[in-house]
């Protein structure tokens, strides 16, 4: 940080930098949310992130997405001219030290850049601001949505009880009971991340999307994806056919539809019963990237030739999709009643 508060560089997606004609990339699927990370290097060890303290990958990476470092100045004045596709756009805050003063700096001085170019320019569009952080105190919540930001991201990852300290760090009732409270204090502005494949039951799964949705929490769901340098490097993937009745689900909440789950006695789902659950499967809607508002987080957990985790846009192959879950559903993986 220099004298007068501001930083020199800060790190953007890749993806980001491409669609902002910084970079000169082929872009398969353009984000339509600009991403942006601040900090490197976590305080926190999560077993699955090469930010983490003890992992060995490399910091310019999140996920299986590069961050290259952009002048910030120059970030900016791309910002004002983005291409009409970006709707939003979102820090990814690494928990380093001082992270959630810089997190207000930033937030702040975009906002206040993007206001100034609206009361300037009849043109200028608006773009929400997202901060994905971690926290533990919701008035550092709410200074952040003073500073500018529109939607908070709080993210929970891991919903296995059992797993959730070894693999996240921290204590799993109160972590959870934190973004719960912040759901209720700021209704309809909170979302939280969920990681498929910590070891956790779908019936795990449930049980947190229905809390979440129950206080007006946006749940963006992920595949956990194996880095290298991470403790979890060697860790497998879910399932795909798995991430498909574990996306359904989620949709089912995120629409308001009333069901019923039926688990085995390992937890796993073996039928949903309500009224029309069989006809929703065939919306496309439930493969695309879910989230905040306009994210679509291209190629995050997978590479563009596949398999397809999170479609960024409604995917062309649709049909073929529908058609393999629901032959799983023949085989009765999962059980509709109507």
């Amino acid at each position: 940080m220099k004298k007068d508060g501001t930083r020199k560089t800060i790190r953007a997606s890749i993806g980001s930098l491409g669609v902002l004609g910084l970079r000169n990339i082929k872009l398969p699927a353009p984000p339509t949310t600009l991403y942006l990370m601040l900090g490197e290097k976590c305080m926190f060890d999560c077993a699955y992130c090469p930010q983490a303290r003890t992992s060995h990958g490399s910091t310019n990476f999140l996920s299986r997405v590069i961050w290259p470092k952009t002048d910030w100045g120059l970030l900016k004045n791309a910002v004002l001219n983005a291409p009409k596709i970006v709707k939003r756009i979102c820090f990814q805050v690494v928990s380093s030290k001082g992270y959630v003063e810089e997190a207000l700096f930033f937030v702040q001085d975009l906002s206040k850049t993007l206001s100034e170019s609206r009361e300037s320019s009849t043109n200028a569009r608006v773009l929400p601001i997202s901060v994905s952080i971690r926290l533990s105190d919701t008035n550092d919540v709410k200074r952040l949505f003073d500073a500018g930001a529109e939607r908070i991201g709080l993210a929970m990852d891991v919903v296995s009880r059992n797993n959730y300290t070894s693999i996240r760090g921290g204590d799993f009732d109160r972590d959870f009971r934190f973004i719960l409270s912040a759901g209720e204090r700021f209704k309809g502005r909170i979302t939280t991340h969920i990681i498929v494949g910590m070891g956790e039951t779908d019936e795990e799964l449930f049980n947190a999307f229905s809390e979440f949705y129950k206080r007006d929490i946006t749940v963006g769901l992920f595949a956990f994806t194996p880095i290298k340098g991470t403790r979890m490097e060697n860790a497998k993937r879910p399932l795909l056919n798995r991430y498909r009745k574990v996306q359904f689900m989620r949709y089912l909440f995120s629409m308001n539809k009333e069901f019923v789950p039926h688990f085995d006695e390992n937890g796993k789902l073996v039928s949903v019963e309500g009224k029309g659950v069989g006809s929703i499967v065939k919306s496309s809607a439930i493969y695309v990237t879910s989230g905040c508002p306009n994210c679509n987080r291209p190629y995050y957990n997978e590479e563009p030739l596949g398999p397809m985790f999170n479609y960024p846009f409604i995917p062309d192959e649709t049909e073929r999709i529908v058609n393999e879950f629901t032959e799983r559903v023949r085989h009765n993986e999962v059980v509709f009643k109507e």
